[in-house]
């Protein structure tokens, strides 16, 4: 068993330093496990990489169920009591619990499977389960925590937090989709959070961090809102925890590469985004995010790392090996299209950090080069001319031709 302990640890590191598309293959191979057992683990090293990647994964009602609880479930040995995240260990038996007492069980299921939207009321049906207080006596026995690595009183602190997101499921969903936090919105969550103790408040807030838009108006909200509350102190000093969790999980996902994916790019711009929605918090809020001002420079000097190496690969990650035939030049400039827009995309989503006038003459060297005489000649006048406008606009891409 030990030796079977090392050969998946092995695996396990030797994947963090794989290509996204053995990433991908290996994902996609344990997804189709009918008993996915030890093998799920290779993935817990590698999830922030398949956050950025989105791979699509098989609809089953666990994953459904726990989606919007993601940014805040974390691998079983990561996790300790007290801390503001969620074990993954304890998806399958709640979901388990969860199925046995749905009603119409089948129904949602072939619903889930067939990757159909699935109704709020699911969660709602879900929260009032967990509500119940009636747990199966398994769930006591030394066995069971030995598998999940969770003591009884710190699950059932756990269930008050998955059950209150499933009560107000409509705040994740709002927040989701890119609404900024409304007070009449997220004031009954955050109350109920606040009155049921530290813990499932501050996994509450930490998941409406890793949703929301606009950390800044969520911040507001939320000190409105503590002030006031029973644990008032308890809550305001773990604001602090909350916020520097939140942004220091702001990393880039991926190392360089020439061959990262756009999906990969694109997820390092959405966190650029997201920090610097923090660099908007004022007066006393700022206590709460220390060293935001270190992190966004590493952030800057992350989003220049990933631009210089993209654009130095970019035209031979976009080509197949062999000669090409004319289909194929169409094919891989388009996909060079695709990849300087990736670029160009987090080029404008980092440059509130700091270092644009750096990341611009990269740009405009890339561009230049795509003008000139060294740009591959599978590139037609009207690809290059193109190209130069994503990098460069289209003033600047028209000098660069006519010279």
């Amino acid at each position: 068993m030990a030796d079977a302990g090392a050969t998946l640890r092995g695996l396990a590191n030797d994947l963090r330093d794989a290509s996204d598309s053995v990433v991908l293959r290996v994902t996609l191979a344990i997804d189709t496990l009918a008993d996915r057992g030890s093998a799920d683990k290779l993935l817990d090293g590698l999830r922030p990489r398949l956050t950025a990647l989105r791979p699509p994964r098989p609809h089953a009602l666990s994953r459904v169920l726990f989606t919007p609880l993601d940014p805040v479930i974390v691998a079983t040995g990561s996790w300790r009591s007290g801390s503001l995240s969620i074990p993954r260990s304890v998806i399958a038996p709640i979901t388990t619990l969860i199925r046995a007492r749905l009603p119409d069980v089948a129904a949602i299921e072939a619903r889930v499977t067939a990757g159909d939207e699935p109704h709020p009321q699911l969660w709602k049906d879900a929260a009032r389960i967990l509500g119940e207080g009636v747990l199966p006596e398994q769930w006591s026995q030394p066995a069971f925590q030995a598998e999940t690595g969770i003591k009884p009183k710190a699950l059932q602190q756990l269930i008050g937090a998955i059950r209150l997101v499933f009560a107000h499921i409509e705040v994740v969903h709002y927040l989701s989709s890119e609404h900024e936090p409304a007070a009449d919105v997220i004031r009954p969550l955050l109350l109920e959070a606040a009155r049921s103790g530290p813990l499932n408040w501050g996994i509450v807030v930490a998941l409406l961090f890793e949703h929301t838009p606009a950390p800044a108006a969520l911040m507001e909200h939320v000190l409105a809102l503590t002030r006031g509350t029973a644990f008032a102190s308890q809550l305001e000093s773990s604001l602090q925890n909350v916020i520097g969790g939140v942004v220091e999980k702001l990393e880039c996902a991926t190392p360089p590469s020439p061959s990262i994916s756009d999906e990969a790019l694109d997820a390092q711009a959405r966190r650029a985004v997201r920090l610097t929605g923090f660099s908007a918090l004022r007066g006393d809020m700022l206590a709460f995010a220390g060293g935001l001002a270190s992190r966004r420079r590493q952030m800057a000097a992350e989003c220049s790392a990933q631009l210089v190496s993209g654009l130095s690969g970019a035209a031979e990650s976009c080509v197949p090996a062999g000669p090409l035939a004319p289909q194929d030049e169409q094919q891989s400039a388009e996909r060079l299209e695709a990849r300087l827009r990736a670029l160009r995309r987090l080029d404008l989503a980092a440059r509130p950090l700091g270092n644009a006038e750096g990341r611009e003459q990269l740009l405009a060297d890339a561009a230049a080069f795509y003008a000139g005489g060294r740009a591959p000649d599978w590139l037609t006048r009207a690809d290059r001319l193109r190209l130069c406008e994503i990098l460069v606009g289209a003033e600047a891409a028209l000098r660069l031709e006519q010279g």
